[in-house]
């Protein structure tokens, strides 16, 4: 899931093993079948993605050239999930849904629970069909109670990006990539002193210390949907993550601030989605190098996917079947290949040609990626955000990394209660 742009203080609201790289054959899915109930309906596309040249939008327009009797309307709403659903909610609550909303994959219950996400397979063969492109391990990042919320849109991963012109001019070896957190401190510290330049930055929401709560043992919460991020694991997994700050190596900013610095040549590594890179390297002239996300020394690596799906919150029947009309489409291969220039992995079982550069990242979902946290039921939103303050005070400095995870433990309990 592409994250958005912080505050100064840090605070940001963004994330079963999967194996879903391109491969395998194909379904059929005739998007010329089932037309829309109306011969001229129209439907609204909330997202959060900006500009016109957006693979987004390129999307929606080539679905809309198909003239299937169904108009697409793109909606750019909000800049990250947590405002773009607010901002739904408060269009449900008016009578007005969008009939189809890209949320993230943190949020299927939420959708399911509080905005209405229809499920798909509800509309007979159609639904089905339209799931039929996608692996099944997919599929179940966006099953809530049996329910499948929508399509598996959009899936990332959190990498650390390298810029390799301020690694080979601090004489480390680029053939020598770190594998841990522990090596990548040491290396960043040479960087930082043969440079001059700041050594590294992470994202500060709840997805990139999901990683290094995974890879340290723990996990935010357990399979039942219980808050046991305040675990011994989890702990030392958050303490490794703000290491970097003690250690002066992480000077922590807002995720604007911190794509500016590294496009910018201000920074040795960054820790950001895959989803990224296409984006960065069309501001940057330096050789940029992603790697795997480093684990933990002697720990086993787990790490963790993000993204979105795309959710029908259509009321009625016509709107409903005019928004299946528009997933059948982003279905495809020739969608799919659209999209995949965002930087998002491929999440469909046909076969499409990998970005450059995105090796690592699809090396890494090789190895495996479990879901994120999805916040369960009606006070899921809240509970995701209540977290993610929590990380901010730990990451500033005004709680301890043990008091902290214990306050968010607390705190969501009781909402997910």
């Amino acid at each position: 899931m592409i994250r958005t742009a912080v505050s100064s203080k840090a605070r940001l609201g963004r994330r079963g093993a999967l194996r879903v790289a391109g491969g395998g054959a194909a379904a059929a899915v005739l998007i010329g079948s089932g037309p829309a109930r109306s011969a001229n309906a129209s439907i609204d596309i909330v997202h959060f993605f900006s500009g016109a040249d957006h693979p987004m939008e390129l999307v929606i327009k080539a679905f809309n050239q198909k003239n299937l009797g169904v108009t697409a309307v793109s909606r750019q709403e909000g800049t990250t999930y947590e405002a773009i659903t607010q901002k739904a909610m408060a269009g449900i609550a008016a009578g007005r849904p969008p009939a189809v909303m890209t949320t993230g994959w943190k949020l299927a219950s939420f959708a399911k629970h509080t905005l209405g996400a229809q499920d798909i397979r509800g509309a007979g063969a159609d639904g089905n069909a339209v799931l039929e492109n996608y692996k099944p391990d997919v599929i179940k990042m966006v099953t809530v109670d049996g329910a499948v919320m929508g399509i598996p849109w959009a899936l990332s991963t959190p990498v650390l990006y390298i810029n390799m012109d301020h690694w080979k001019a601090a004489g480390l070896d680029p053939a020598a990539i770190p594998t841990t957190v522990e090596d990548l401190y040491v290396k960043l510290a040479q960087l930082q002193q043969k440079t001059g330049k700041s050594a590294l930055a992470y994202e500060v929401n709840e997805w990139e210390p999901q990683a290094f709560i995974q890879n340290a043992g723990g996990d935010v919460l357990d399979s039942g949907g219980k808050p046991v991020m305040d675990s011994p694991a989890a702990i030392y997994g958050m303490e490794k993550f703000v290491e970097a700050k003690t250690k002066g190596l992480w000077k922590p900013i807002g995720l604007g601030e911190m794509l500016t610095a590294f496009q910018a040549g201000a920074l040795g590594a960054m820790v950001t989605s895959s989803a990224r890179l296409s984006g960065i390297k069309a501001q940057t002239a330096f050789e940029i190098k992603l790697a795997k996300m480093p684990g933990l020394e002697g720990k086993a690596r787990r790490m963790n996917s993000g993204g979105n799906f795309l959710a029908i919150l259509a009321r009625n029947k016509e709107q409903q079947a005019a928004a299946l009309q528009f997933l059948k489409f982003c279905a495809t291969p020739e969608a799919m290949k659209l999209w995949l220039a965002t930087g998002y992995l491929n999440t469909t079982k046909h076969e499409l040609p990998m970005p450059a550069g995105q090796e690592a990242a699809y090396a890494q979902l090789a190895d495996g990626l479990t879901p994120e946290t999805v916040w369960p039921g009606a006070r899921g939103l809240e509970a995701l955000k209540v977290h993610i303050d929590w990380i901010s005070r730990i990451v500033n400095g005004s709680a301890t990394v043990a008091n902290g995870l214990k306050g968010s433990k607390d705190a969501v309990a009781k909402l997910l209660a």
